[in-house]
């Protein structure tokens, strides 16, 4: 099948087309030049795919949680090559993006918990399984504080020394905080360091097309690209960030 796909929830930019058998990928420090760089690298991969817009079977995009400038520009895209061709557009969850980039790589483990940088000393988690070829939703993306991290019930009651890969985008105090939270909860885990990929979600969009249900389970959103928040507030108050530093060395026991 044909896909564009873009990623844009962290602060790495990521693009991907498919045609067929054939592959495009971009990646590049994202931020402030994404809105300059996307759309363009995108009609250049098309154009090297020989691939035109109205060939699209869909737009995938990340659609969240994640970078609040990012995910509205993946939208925005979206939105205005699906109205300019009449193509589908396809959301999926950032985080098992995330899940399935890291589970390429660790084929391994079939259990990822997956964490995006959140800023103000919080991260997005979510919790997925890959069953028999196909992800199971385990735990929803959610927006929490470190020392609050718990793993899914079903991990912890149904085979709990099975390991599993931790897989996050920055490695920071907040997230070795988190590591030391989960060290109290579960030993045997795997950790790994990456950016979600946008090839990644042409994988998962080829689930919307061959197994319906399936896809309505993983959250998968189509219609108008609409991003997926979980925590409406972006910024912290002049007071919270010069308090910011003096919080992150505290220790924690």
């Amino acid at each position: 099948m044909n896909f564009l796909a873009l990623e844009c929830s962290s602060e790495t930019l990521s693009l991907a087309a498919s045609k067929l058998t054939q592959n495009w990928y971009f990646e590049c420090a994202g931020g402030p030049q994404t809105s300059s760089i996307l759309v363009p690298q995108c009609l250049e991969g098309l154009a090297r795919l020989k691939l035109s817009m109205d060939e699209l079977d869909a737009i995938v995009y990340a659609r969240g949680p994640g970078s609040f400038t990012g995910l509205r520009t993946a939208c925005s895209a979206a939105q205005g090559f699906s109205f300019a061709h009449q193509t589908l557009t396809l959301g999926v969850d950032s985080l098992l993006g995330l899940a399935h980039t890291a589970h390429r790589l660790k084929p391994a483990f079939n259990r990822v918990l997956s964490v995006l940088d959140a800023r103000m000393g919080q991260l997005y988690v979510g919790a997925y399984s890959f069953t028999s070829g196909f992800w199971e939703v385990h735990q929803a993306p959610q927006l929490i504080d470190p020392p609050e991290a718990l793993l899914p019930k079903a991990w912890t009651l149904e085979n709990p020394t099975a390991p599993f890969l931790l897989v996050c985008n920055t490695e920071s105090p907040t997230q070795m905080e988190l590591m030391q939270t989960l060290k109290g909860q579960h030993q045997n885990f795997e950790f790994v360091l990456m950016s979600p990929r946008a090839d990644a979600l042409i994988d998962l969009a080829s689930i919307h097309f061959t197994h319906p249900s399936l896809s309505e389970r993983l959250g998968f959103q189509t219609g108008l690209p609409t991003p997926l928040y979980v925590r409406e507030r972006v910024a912290q108050t002049t007071e919270e960030r010069s308090a910011a530093p003096t919080q992150l060395v505290t220790p924690t026991r």
